[in-house]
């Protein structure tokens, strides 16, 4: 035992907190309230939810450099960039590169960048897909991190201190040849059930796993992003907390900084105006994502909504659809306004087309939100409001049910008694008066 061992430190009253007092330095993260810029996080979620695909966006964002790379991720600020490890077991090289290349090109449409800058933004991602290393580049039996040693003990596989080697090496020689830019600031580990190389509900084998990530990181000035599961009962807890979810040991909630749910919107999401704007909505189009778990200060709880594109990038809804977590809901804000004279013009062409537009017809309300779901197409403006038209609403911004509560206060229409009556659907003389007062 050598004199930096800690029960020698200890002794000497080396841990006592005598700087606490004075202490204040911030939390360093990678990406604000979301990622800490050391250890590891997790990122768990049912398969097919989009988490290889969302961190593969992350990747990007980081990777990322000059005028045209973004200076947030899903509304938070971004504090690393540089290189990106992705380390997986799960998909082939080539599937792997054709999802970085989209989300390249996407990117850099979005932020006004070229063709040059997507590949050197794809140049800074480093792909260690081991499926499709052959048996001279990868002779291990399999990808596994961990591995059982003398005595039955868990400790690093061949694989993980290969990993970790190319780390130390690959940070050297860039900050030795003066490009500390091109450092690699985080890994991406797809996932934890194909590569931690041991059962997931294994505490033991968790615990001696996630200490060693998380010290490796610390000492390396990275982070790693890891990929987890849902068992296959998660279902049965979608009432419980997030992080009761999360599939093995308690260990793998414990031990991270944070613990990151990835989701698809359920029925706690209220998507009305969502679908109002992209009529064609599938179920597998928006997914939530939500810190179940942090450690560290100044996290940021707040859920997200995205809207996942095929082109392998997402929408982040959240901002335009402030109630798609079960507040009112609000028109989107990137959308036309609400009560403008194009909306209401579609309105009146809407009623007018239910008995000619005559003064006293009746319109059941089921039958108008057909008819508007219908007219969509032709009527784009429609789209800017939701097809909720209970009188419940009547209050609601950004509902068919508000403008019909704004015509019967004009007259131009009789809500009282449940049904819709046309009284006056003189087009020229309303889309006046709209205009009026603008």
């Amino acid at each position: 035992m050598t004199d930096e061992a800690w029960t020698i430190r200890a002794r000497k009253g080396d841990y006592r907190a005598v700087d606490a007092a004075s202490h204040d330095r911030p939390m360093e993260y990678a990406v604000q309230g979301l990622m800490p810029a050391t250890g590891a996080t997790i990122w768990f979620g049912a398969g097919s939810t989009g988490k290889t695909q969302l961190l593969l966006w992350l990747a990007a964002h980081i990777a990322a450099s000059g005028e045209s790379a973004p200076r947030q991720w899903l509304g938070a600020d971004l504090h690393v960039r540089g290189h990106i490890l992705v380390l997986t077991a799960e998909d082939l090289r080539e599937h792997v590169l054709q999802r970085i290349g989209m989300i390249a090109r996407r990117m850099m449409t979005e932020h006004g960048g070229t063709n040059e800058d997507a590949s050197a933004l794809s140049r800074r991602i480093h792909v260690m897909a081991f499926l499709s290393m052959t048996a001279s580049e990868f002779s291990e039996p399999n990808a596994c991190l961990f591995e059982r040693g003398p005595g039955g003990r868990w400790q690093p596989s061949a694989v993980l201190t290969g990993v970790e080697a190319f780390l130390d090496d690959w940070n050297r020689r860039v900050v030795e040849d003066g490009h500390p830019e091109d450092r690699i600031v985080g890994v991406i580990l797809d996932s934890a059930v194909s590569m931690s190389g041991f059962e997931l509900a294994n505490s033991e084998a968790t615990t001696n796993f996630l200490f060693y990530l998380n010290r490796l990181s610390r000492r390396q000035k990275m982070f790693w992003a890891v990929i987890g599961h849902t068992p296959k009962d998660a279902a049965k807890k979608a009432e419980d907390a997030a992080i009761e979810r999360l599939r093995g040991s308690a260990m793998w909630s414990t031990t991270p900084r944070t613990v990151v749910e990835v989701r698809l919107a359920g029925g706690s999401e209220n998507l009305d105006t969502v679908r109002a704007v992209y009529p064609d909505l599938a179920e597998r189009d928006v997914v939530i994502v939500e810190v179940a778990k942090a450690n560290s200060l100044g996290a940021d709880l707040r859920p997200r909504a995205l809207f996942r594109r095929k082109d392998g990038a997402y929408d982040d809804l959240t901002p335009d659809f402030p109630g798609i977590f079960g507040n009112a809901s609000q028109p989107p804000r990137s959308k036309a306004r609400v009560h403008t004279p194009e909306l209401r013009r579609a309105v009146i062409s809407l009623l007018a087309s239910f008995g000619g537009g005559k003064p006293d017809t009746i319109i059941e309300r089921a039958d108008l939100r057909t008819s508007f779901n219908e007219a969509r197409s032709s009527h784009p403006v429609l789209s800017t409001i939701s097809d909720v038209v209970d009188g419940a609403a009547a209050k609601t911004p950004g509902t068919l049910a508000k403008e019909l509560a704004g015509m019967n206060k004009d007259k131009l229409i009789d809500t009282s008694r449940g049904k819709i009556r046309i009284l006056n659907l003189a087009i020229d003389e309303v889309v006046s008066q709209a205009e009026a007062g603008e």
